[in-house]
Protein backbone atom coordinates (compact mmCIF):
# COMPACT_ATOMS: atom_id res chain seq x y z
CA UNK A 1 0.00 0.00 0.00
CA UNK A 2 2.94 2.60 0.10
CA UNK A 3 2.01 3.24 -3.88
CA UNK A 4 -1.74 4.35 -3.06
CA UNK A 5 -0.41 6.48 0.44
CA UNK A 6 1.68 8.76 -1.68
CA UNK A 7 -1.38 10.45 -3.01
CA UNK A 8 -1.11 12.59 -0.30
CA UNK A 9 1.56 11.48 1.40
CA UNK A 10 2.93 15.01 1.56
CA UNK A 11 -0.23 15.81 4.51
CA UNK A 12 0.08 12.83 7.01
CA UNK A 13 4.26 13.19 6.59
CA UNK A 14 3.59 16.46 7.78
CA UNK A 15 1.30 15.87 10.71
CA UNK A 16 3.32 13.55 12.38
CA UNK A 17 6.70 15.25 12.35
CA UNK A 18 5.30 18.91 12.73
CA UNK A 19 6.86 20.52 9.29
CA UNK A 20 4.07 22.57 7.94
CA UNK A 21 4.34 26.17 8.22
CA UNK A 22 1.98 28.14 8.15
CA UNK A 23 -1.03 28.59 5.93
CA UNK A 24 -2.24 31.11 4.61
CA UNK A 25 -2.83 32.78 0.86
CA UNK A 26 0.43 33.77 -1.30
CA UNK A 27 0.17 37.15 -2.50
CA UNK A 28 1.96 37.48 -5.67
CA UNK A 29 -0.81 37.18 -7.73
CA UNK A 30 -3.68 39.10 -8.92
CA UNK A 31 -7.17 36.59 -8.73
CA UNK A 32 -7.61 36.82 -12.19
CA UNK A 33 -4.45 34.74 -12.63
CA UNK A 34 -5.25 32.37 -9.72
CA UNK A 35 -8.10 31.75 -11.26
CA UNK A 36 -6.43 30.24 -14.31
CA UNK A 37 -6.72 26.79 -14.84
CA UNK A 38 -4.04 24.45 -14.88
CA UNK A 39 -5.47 21.27 -15.44
CA UNK A 40 -8.02 19.03 -16.08
CA UNK A 41 -8.83 15.84 -14.82
CA UNK A 42 -11.93 14.01 -17.03
CA UNK A 43 -13.00 17.44 -16.83
CA UNK A 44 -12.85 18.94 -13.43
CA UNK A 45 -10.60 21.93 -13.52
CA UNK A 46 -8.04 22.57 -11.26
CA UNK A 47 -6.78 26.47 -10.69
CA UNK A 48 -3.89 28.29 -9.87
CA UNK A 49 -4.87 29.30 -7.03
CA UNK A 50 -5.38 25.79 -5.47
CA UNK A 51 -1.23 24.91 -6.48
CA UNK A 52 -0.28 28.39 -4.77
CA UNK A 53 -2.05 27.46 -1.92
CA UNK A 54 -0.58 24.30 -1.74
CA UNK A 55 2.48 25.78 -2.05
CA UNK A 56 2.60 27.92 0.57
CA UNK A 57 1.57 25.81 3.36
CA UNK A 58 4.15 22.95 2.48
CA UNK A 59 7.07 25.09 1.75
CA UNK A 60 8.90 24.78 4.66
CA UNK A 61 8.63 20.81 3.33
CA UNK A 62 10.63 22.15 0.39
CA UNK A 63 12.88 24.31 2.27
CA UNK A 64 11.73 27.90 1.01
CA UNK A 65 10.02 30.77 2.33
CA UNK A 66 7.93 33.27 0.98
CA UNK A 67 10.79 36.14 0.40
CA UNK A 68 12.30 32.62 -1.34
CA UNK A 69 9.50 31.84 -3.56
CA UNK A 70 9.31 35.51 -4.50
CA UNK A 71 13.17 35.65 -5.49
CA UNK A 72 13.17 35.78 -9.00
CA UNK A 73 16.69 33.74 -9.23
CA UNK A 74 14.60 30.77 -7.62
CA UNK A 75 11.83 31.36 -10.70
CA UNK A 76 12.78 27.92 -12.03
CA UNK A 77 13.15 26.08 -8.83
CA UNK A 78 9.89 26.94 -7.32
CA UNK A 79 8.07 26.31 -11.26
CA UNK A 80 9.71 22.85 -10.87
CA UNK A 81 7.69 22.77 -7.22
CA UNK A 82 4.98 24.12 -8.52
CA UNK A 83 4.76 21.46 -11.54
CA UNK A 84 4.94 18.82 -8.79
CA UNK A 85 2.34 20.03 -6.69
CA UNK A 86 0.08 20.22 -9.33
CA UNK A 87 1.00 16.62 -10.09
CA UNK A 88 0.16 15.69 -6.98
CA UNK A 89 -3.48 17.56 -6.81
CA UNK A 90 -4.07 16.02 -10.97
CA UNK A 91 -3.53 12.34 -9.19
CA UNK A 92 -5.49 12.93 -6.03
CA UNK A 93 -8.48 14.19 -8.03
CA UNK A 94 -8.35 11.06 -10.13
CA UNK A 95 -7.90 8.40 -8.02
CA UNK A 96 -10.91 9.98 -6.04
CA UNK A 97 -12.92 10.05 -9.61
CA UNK A 98 -11.51 6.39 -10.30
CA UNK A 99 -12.43 4.97 -6.72
CA UNK A 100 -16.30 6.48 -6.92
CA UNK A 101 -16.28 4.58 -10.37
CA UNK A 102 -15.57 1.95 -8.99
CA UNK A 103 -17.82 2.00 -6.36
CA UNK A 104 -15.97 2.91 -3.66
CA UNK A 105 -17.51 5.77 -1.53
CA UNK A 106 -17.03 6.67 1.83
CA UNK A 107 -19.58 4.91 4.39
CA UNK A 108 -20.02 5.47 8.43
CA UNK A 109 -17.81 1.92 8.44
CA UNK A 110 -15.10 3.73 6.60
CA UNK A 111 -15.35 6.58 8.72
CA UNK A 112 -14.93 4.74 11.60
CA UNK A 113 -12.01 3.25 10.37
CA UNK A 114 -10.38 6.22 9.94
CA UNK A 115 -11.70 7.56 12.93
CA UNK A 116 -9.51 5.12 14.79
CA UNK A 117 -6.82 5.46 12.70
CA UNK A 118 -6.73 8.87 14.07
CA UNK A 119 -6.90 8.16 17.61
CA UNK A 120 -3.61 5.93 16.65
CA UNK A 121 -1.97 8.66 14.66
CA UNK A 122 -2.70 10.83 18.34
CA UNK A 123 -1.59 7.57 20.36
CA UNK A 124 1.92 7.61 18.52
CA UNK A 125 2.83 11.01 18.65
CA UNK A 126 1.71 11.06 22.59
CA UNK A 127 4.35 8.29 22.89
CA UNK A 128 7.06 9.95 21.11
CA UNK A 129 6.55 13.22 23.62
CA UNK A 130 6.71 10.78 26.45
CA UNK A 131 10.04 9.09 24.98
CA UNK A 132 11.46 12.17 24.36
CA UNK A 133 10.45 13.18 27.72
CA UNK A 134 12.23 10.24 29.46
CA UNK A 135 15.63 10.62 27.17
CA UNK A 136 15.91 14.18 28.48
CA UNK A 137 15.58 13.24 31.49
CA UNK A 138 18.59 10.64 31.24
CA UNK A 139 20.96 13.05 29.46
CA UNK A 140 20.06 15.80 32.88
CA UNK A 141 23.51 15.58 34.75
CA UNK A 142 22.33 17.15 38.23
CA UNK A 143 19.20 16.74 40.29
CA UNK A 144 17.65 20.43 40.03
CA UNK A 145 17.18 19.97 36.84
CA UNK A 146 15.38 16.41 37.37
CA UNK A 147 13.23 18.42 39.86
CA UNK A 148 12.53 21.06 36.77
CA UNK A 149 10.32 18.06 34.64
CA UNK A 150 6.54 18.11 35.92
CA UNK A 151 5.58 14.78 37.65
CA UNK A 152 2.42 14.20 36.40
CA UNK A 153 2.74 15.40 32.60
CA UNK A 154 -0.91 15.37 30.20
CA UNK A 155 0.72 13.81 27.74
CA UNK A 156 -2.79 12.99 25.63
CA UNK A 157 -3.20 16.82 25.99
CA UNK A 158 0.19 17.77 24.98
CA UNK A 159 -0.16 15.37 21.89
CA UNK A 160 -4.32 17.00 21.45
CA UNK A 161 -2.79 20.31 21.40
CA UNK A 162 0.46 19.40 18.83
CA UNK A 163 -2.18 17.94 16.28
CA UNK A 164 -4.72 21.07 16.74
CA UNK A 165 -1.83 23.27 16.20
CA UNK A 166 -0.69 21.54 12.81
CA UNK A 167 -4.57 21.17 11.30
CA UNK A 168 -5.28 24.84 12.14
CA UNK A 169 -2.50 25.50 9.97
CA UNK A 170 -4.03 23.53 7.18
CA UNK A 171 -6.96 24.91 7.71
CA UNK A 172 -8.75 21.67 8.96
CA UNK A 173 -10.20 20.51 12.08
CA UNK A 174 -9.89 17.21 13.26
CA UNK A 175 -13.26 15.98 11.54
CA UNK A 176 -12.56 17.49 8.34
CA UNK A 177 -8.86 15.06 8.58
CA UNK A 178 -10.81 12.36 9.36
CA UNK A 179 -13.17 12.79 6.33
CA UNK A 180 -9.76 13.05 4.35
CA UNK A 181 -8.51 9.54 5.55
CA UNK A 182 -11.68 7.94 4.67
CA UNK A 183 -11.54 9.09 1.12
CA UNK A 184 -7.70 7.26 0.86
CA UNK A 185 -9.29 4.24 2.32
CA UNK A 186 -11.13 4.49 -0.93
CA UNK A 187 -8.34 4.43 -2.51
CA UNK A 188 -6.87 1.64 -0.83
CA UNK A 189 -9.50 -0.28 -1.71
CA UNK A 190 -9.02 0.64 -5.50
CA UNK A 191 -5.85 -0.08 -5.14
CA UNK A 192 -6.57 -3.48 -3.91
CA UNK A 193 -8.95 -4.14 -6.64
CA UNK A 194 -6.45 -3.18 -9.61
CA UNK A 195 -3.69 -5.25 -8.58
CA UNK A 196 -5.57 -8.01 -6.93
CA UNK A 197 -4.54 -10.49 -9.87
CA UNK A 198 -0.97 -10.05 -8.96
CA UNK A 199 1.16 -13.62 -8.51
CA UNK A 200 4.67 -14.32 -8.29
CA UNK A 201 6.18 -17.64 -10.19
CA UNK A 202 7.66 -19.87 -8.10
CA UNK A 203 10.99 -19.69 -10.36
CA UNK A 204 10.35 -15.72 -9.56
CA UNK A 205 11.33 -16.87 -6.17
CA UNK A 206 14.29 -18.74 -7.18
CA UNK A 207 16.07 -16.11 -9.04
CA UNK A 208 15.70 -13.45 -6.45
CA UNK A 209 17.37 -16.09 -3.49
CA UNK A 210 20.15 -17.08 -5.74
CA UNK A 211 21.39 -13.72 -7.25
CA UNK A 212 20.38 -11.79 -3.71
CA UNK A 213 22.72 -14.82 -1.97
CA UNK A 214 25.51 -13.71 -4.38
CA UNK A 215 24.74 -10.41 -3.82
CA UNK A 216 25.13 -10.43 0.09
CA UNK A 217 27.92 -13.07 -0.06
CA UNK A 218 30.13 -10.63 -2.53
CA UNK A 219 28.99 -7.31 -0.20
CA UNK A 220 28.81 -8.03 3.25
CA UNK A 221 29.15 -4.50 4.29
CA UNK A 222 25.95 -3.91 3.09
CA UNK A 223 23.82 -6.75 4.09
CA UNK A 224 21.90 -5.07 7.32
CA UNK A 225 20.72 -2.45 4.72
CA UNK A 226 19.09 -5.67 1.78
CA UNK A 227 15.05 -6.33 2.20
CA UNK A 228 15.61 -9.74 3.42
CA UNK A 229 19.05 -11.21 5.51
CA UNK A 230 19.77 -14.15 3.38
CA UNK A 231 23.65 -14.39 4.81
CA UNK A 232 24.79 -13.77 8.12
CA UNK A 233 28.81 -13.61 7.41
CA UNK A 234 30.63 -14.61 10.74
CA UNK A 235 30.98 -12.01 13.35
CA UNK A 236 32.45 -11.10 16.59
CA UNK A 237 31.56 -9.77 19.74
CA UNK A 238 34.12 -7.70 21.72
CA UNK A 239 34.84 -4.70 24.27
CA UNK A 240 37.27 -2.46 24.25
CA UNK A 241 39.65 0.24 25.46
CA UNK A 242 41.52 2.85 23.41
CA UNK A 243 44.75 4.71 24.29
CA UNK A 244 44.11 7.63 22.13
CA UNK A 245 46.71 10.10 20.71
CA UNK A 246 46.05 13.76 21.02
CA UNK A 247 42.82 14.83 18.88
CA UNK A 248 44.94 17.45 16.94
CA UNK A 249 47.54 14.88 15.89
CA UNK A 250 44.78 12.29 14.89
CA UNK A 251 43.25 15.49 12.56
CA UNK A 252 47.02 16.36 11.60
CA UNK A 253 47.81 12.80 10.36
CA UNK A 254 43.86 12.24 8.56
CA UNK A 255 45.26 15.76 6.39
CA UNK A 256 48.64 14.26 5.59
CA UNK A 257 46.86 11.23 4.44
CA UNK A 258 43.81 13.20 2.33
CA UNK A 259 47.13 15.24 0.80
CA UNK A 260 48.42 12.08 -0.28
CA UNK A 261 51.91 12.64 2.00
CA UNK A 262 52.12 9.26 2.90
CA UNK A 263 55.31 9.26 4.50
CA UNK A 264 55.19 12.18 5.95
CA UNK A 265 51.92 10.53 7.57
CA UNK A 266 53.51 7.32 8.70
CA UNK A 267 55.85 8.85 10.85
CA UNK A 268 53.68 11.38 12.37
CA UNK A 269 51.61 8.62 13.22
CA UNK A 270 54.28 6.45 14.82
CA UNK A 271 55.72 9.19 16.83
CA UNK A 272 52.40 9.69 18.33
CA UNK A 273 51.99 5.78 18.93
CA UNK A 274 55.18 5.69 19.91
CA UNK A 275 54.39 7.96 22.89
CA UNK A 276 51.53 6.43 24.61
CA UNK A 277 53.17 2.91 23.87
CA UNK A 278 53.67 2.39 27.72
CA UNK A 279 50.36 3.42 28.98
CA UNK A 280 48.73 0.67 26.69
CA UNK A 281 51.35 -1.72 27.55
CA UNK A 282 50.37 -1.03 31.01
CA UNK A 283 46.35 -1.60 30.86
CA UNK A 284 47.06 -4.31 28.46
CA UNK A 285 48.79 -6.22 31.09
CA UNK A 286 46.12 -5.12 33.94
CA UNK A 287 43.47 -6.63 31.60
CA UNK A 288 45.50 -10.18 31.25
CA UNK A 289 46.34 -10.54 34.98
CA UNK A 290 42.49 -10.51 35.05
CA UNK A 291 41.58 -6.96 36.16
CA UNK A 292 37.90 -6.68 35.46
CA UNK A 293 38.03 -5.06 32.34
CA UNK A 294 35.00 -3.00 32.47
CA UNK A 295 36.30 -0.85 35.17
CA UNK A 296 39.33 -0.35 32.54
CA UNK A 297 37.28 0.99 30.19
CA UNK A 298 35.60 3.08 32.95
CA UNK A 299 38.88 4.64 34.14
CA UNK A 300 40.36 5.25 30.22
CA UNK A 301 36.80 5.66 28.47
CA UNK A 302 34.27 6.44 30.95
CA UNK A 303 32.38 7.84 28.07
CA UNK A 304 32.13 4.68 26.20
CA UNK A 305 31.05 2.52 29.15
CA UNK A 306 27.32 2.10 28.19
CA UNK A 307 28.42 0.94 25.22
CA UNK A 308 30.96 -1.61 26.46
CA UNK A 309 28.64 -3.19 29.11
CA UNK A 310 26.87 -4.06 26.43
CA UNK A 311 29.84 -4.86 23.76
CA UNK A 312 30.15 -4.63 19.62
CA UNK A 313 29.09 -7.48 17.37
CA UNK A 314 30.19 -6.94 13.55
CA UNK A 315 31.86 -8.76 10.51
CA UNK A 316 34.67 -8.40 9.02
CA UNK A 317 33.22 -6.05 6.45
CA UNK A 318 32.49 -3.72 9.03
CA UNK A 319 32.65 -0.02 7.30
CA UNK A 320 33.34 2.11 10.68
CA UNK A 321 36.34 -0.08 12.00
CA UNK A 322 40.02 -0.28 11.45
CA UNK A 323 41.23 -3.00 9.51
CA UNK A 324 43.63 -3.43 11.98
CA UNK A 325 41.41 -3.63 14.65
CA UNK A 326 38.71 -6.08 13.02
CA UNK A 327 42.15 -8.42 12.32
CA UNK A 328 43.30 -8.72 15.54
CA UNK A 329 39.48 -9.29 16.81
CA UNK A 330 39.03 -12.17 14.32
CA UNK A 331 41.80 -14.06 15.97
CA UNK A 332 40.91 -13.61 19.47
CA UNK A 333 38.89 -16.63 21.43
CA UNK A 334 36.63 -16.00 24.13
CA UNK A 335 37.97 -14.19 27.09
CA UNK A 336 40.83 -13.49 25.18
CA UNK A 337 42.49 -9.86 25.62
CA UNK A 338 44.82 -8.98 22.46
CA UNK A 339 48.03 -7.22 22.33
CA UNK A 340 47.93 -3.68 21.70
CA UNK A 341 46.29 -2.74 18.24
CA UNK A 342 48.15 0.35 16.75
CA UNK A 343 45.53 2.26 14.56
CA UNK A 344 45.54 5.75 13.40
CA UNK A 345 43.50 6.75 16.29
CA UNK A 346 45.64 5.12 18.67
CA UNK A 347 45.53 1.74 20.65
CA UNK A 348 42.93 -0.48 20.78
CA UNK A 349 42.88 -3.12 23.79
CA UNK A 350 40.27 -5.45 22.54
CA UNK A 351 38.12 -8.53 24.80
CA UNK A 352 36.82 -11.20 22.80
CA UNK A 353 33.13 -11.83 24.30
CA UNK A 354 31.82 -14.23 21.69
CA UNK A 355 32.30 -15.81 18.42
CA UNK A 356 29.50 -16.39 15.70
CA UNK A 357 29.64 -18.53 12.71
CA UNK A 358 28.48 -17.70 9.31
CA UNK A 359 24.86 -18.43 8.50
CA UNK A 360 23.19 -19.00 5.11
CA UNK A 361 19.41 -19.45 5.45
CA UNK A 362 17.74 -21.92 2.67
CA UNK A 363 15.06 -20.93 0.37
CA UNK A 364 12.51 -22.65 2.66
CA UNK A 365 13.59 -20.96 5.44
CA UNK A 366 13.04 -17.38 3.48
CA UNK A 367 10.33 -18.34 0.74
CA UNK A 368 7.63 -16.47 1.92
CA UNK A 369 9.33 -13.52 2.73
CA UNK A 370 10.75 -13.35 -0.89
CA UNK A 371 7.13 -14.02 -2.24
CA UNK A 372 5.71 -10.91 -0.04
CA UNK A 373 8.42 -8.86 -1.34
CA UNK A 374 7.86 -9.65 -4.90
CA UNK A 375 4.58 -9.31 -4.94
CA UNK A 376 4.69 -5.79 -2.95
CA UNK A 377 7.24 -4.88 -5.89
CA UNK A 378 4.74 -6.29 -8.78
CA UNK A 379 1.77 -4.69 -7.19
CA UNK A 380 3.02 -1.58 -6.66
CA UNK A 381 4.52 -1.57 -10.91
CA UNK A 382 1.10 -2.77 -11.97
CA UNK A 383 -0.71 0.18 -9.87
CA UNK A 384 1.82 2.62 -11.46
CA UNK A 385 1.47 1.39 -14.88
CA UNK A 386 -2.50 2.02 -14.30
CA UNK A 387 -2.56 5.30 -13.07
CA UNK A 388 0.47 6.57 -15.42
CA UNK A 389 -2.46 5.60 -18.07
CA UNK A 390 -5.01 6.97 -16.62
CA UNK A 391 -3.05 9.94 -16.47
CA UNK A 392 -1.70 10.35 -20.13
CA UNK A 393 -5.65 9.70 -21.38
CA UNK A 394 -7.73 11.36 -18.76
CA UNK A 395 -5.76 14.29 -17.84
CA UNK A 396 -4.47 17.46 -19.43
CA UNK A 397 -1.72 19.71 -17.64
CA UNK A 398 -1.30 23.53 -18.88
CA UNK A 399 2.26 23.83 -17.12
CA UNK A 400 3.02 27.14 -18.70
CA UNK A 401 0.63 28.89 -16.88
CA UNK A 402 2.18 28.35 -13.40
Amino acid sequence: MRQVRKTCALLIFSLVLGIIAGCGMIQVNPEKDRAQVVAEVNGEKILKGEVLDRLDREKAFYNLTEEAIKDKNNKEQVLEIKKSILDQIVTEKLLSQKAQEAGFVVTDELKEEARKEFEDIKKSIEEQIREADALNEEEQEDEEDQEEQPEDKDYAKEAEDYINDQLDMLGMSQEEYIDFLAEQKCIEKLYDQIVDDVQVADQDIDNYYNEELTTQKDNISFIEMRPIILYEPPRVKVRHVLVEIPEAKSNEYRTLVNDKKEEEAQNLLDKELEIIKGRADSITKRAKDGEDFLKLVEEVNPDSLDVMKEGITFSKGNLYLPEEYMEAAFKLQDGQVSDPVATPYGYYIIQLDEKYSEKTYTLDEKKEEIKDLLESQKRDEKWKEVVDDWKEKLTKKYERRL
